[in-house]
């Protein structure tokens, strides 16, 4: 009785291995064995967009730069033929030639988390690409100056990618009492600070502050989680006499959830399984 019970165990126990074996045998045969030797360098994954805007009129904008080196990809069929770079922003594909160069280059200018791609066809089309995340933020220097009748900045946070809302909205401003020079004194201004959310609530007021003549106030703040859409910026005075200068700093500001980069070894030297 006790040996028949065994072997039902037993045959079970070398099913079940049987199963476990047939599964890591599945992951194997996930792994890409075909002729491309795939390797990529690039040291940027992520970066910030910055963007000037004085007296509601844009000054300037520099976007984030992204590098990638394939110039060490190989194939065992052929000759590679191309190498190319999928932004993940709705552009078109950047394709370079691969007998001309192994560098692909793409400039970001709008902010999100992107899930792009990088891969390479050789001449008898075999392809391979690798996905990628790449974070870009941005940051807005804006400035109103010398008014009485402060504009509202618009904040979009809206991503260019379909992918994850930005993390925060981080606010630095600063409001100047321009020192009156045909007065004794001036006069103080009361000023307040408004961050209104896409359908035009206040989501956050700070408390009011007065500031003398030639004296300046500051603001900091952290919105987390904001919704997409138009956000706004706005400073409110307590009178229409006394005019100030208004510099705002807002960065939009994604998760730190960016793919780690790949840079060159610093030695300058590659494995000798890249070397041509």
């Amino acid at each position: 009785m006790r040996t028949q019970t065994l072997r039902p165990l037993l045959l079970g126990a070398v099913l079940l291995a049987a199963m476990f074996a047939g599964c890591l045998n599945g992951a194997e045969d996930d792994t890409y064995d075909g002729p491309i030797d795939f390797v990529a360098y690039y040291e940027v994954t992520s970066g910030t967009i910055l963007e000037s805007i004085q007296n509601n009129q844009q000054v300037s904008e520099d976007g984030v730069d992204v590098a990638f080196d394939l110039s060490y990809t190989k194939s065992s069929e052929g000759l590679m033929s191309t190498f190319w770079f999928e932004a993940g922003d709705g552009s078109n594909t950047v394709t370079v030639n691969a007998a001309d160069t192994g560098e692909v280059t793409y400039t970001y200018l709008t902010h999100g988390m992107f899930s792009a791609s990088i891969g390479a066809t050789d001449d008898q089309g075999n392809e391979y690409y690798e996905d990628i995340t790449i974070r870009i933020d941005k940051q807005i220097t804006w400035a109103d100056t010398n008014t009485a009748n402060p504009r509202s900045m618009n904040i979009d946070v809206t991503p260019d990618c379909v992918c994850q809302l930005a993390e925060q909205i981080k606010i630095d401003s600063t409001v100047e009492n321009i020192e009156n020079g045909f007065s004794i004194g001036g006069s103080p201004v009361t000023v307040t600070w408004y961050l209104n959310n896409s359908d035009g609530e206040a989501a956050v007021e700070s408390p009011p502050e007065q500031i003398a003549d030639g004296q300046n106030a500051n603001w900091l703040h952290n919105e987390f989680t904001p919704t997409t859409g138009i956000w706004t910026l706005e400073v409110g005075l307590n009178q229409d006499q006394e005019r100030v200068d208004i510099d705002h700093l807002v960065t939009i500001a994604y998760a730190v959830e960016e793919s780690t980069s790949n840079p060159f070894p610093t030695d300058g030297e590659v494995p000798e399984d890249e070397e041509n």
